[in-house]
């Protein structure tokens, strides 16, 4: 296995993640229209900013091969994961 089909791998992983997120958030969001709780909705926005964390500097790499844009977009990606982790955890406290 080369270099290049582990990278086709991983955009593939990073598509069907950022697809299961979606449909994570769409029932979520269903859940909660029927209970109108703000915790609910904090808590959708903190799964949102994950699921975009996690897959943007693979998803980066499917439309370029700039490393320096490469790099910097892994250093973005984790930020945007720690601040979704953070309005996940804030709004399950604030409950």
């Amino acid at each position: 296995m080369n270099i290049l089909q582990v990278e086709m791998i991983q955009q593939i992983f990073a598509i069907v993640t950022l697809l299961l997120g979606v449909l994570l958030i769409g029932i979520i969001y269903n859940a909660y229209r029927i209970v109108k709780q703000p915790t609910l909705l904090l808590f959708i926005y903190g799964l949102f900013t994950l699921v975009v964390g996690i897959t943007f500097a693979d998803l980066v790499s499917i439309f370029t091969l700039d490393e320096f844009i490469l790099a910097w977009s892994m250093v973005f990606s984790h930020v945007v994961v720690i601040i979704g982790l953070c309005v996940m955890a804030y709004g399950i406290l604030r409950g």
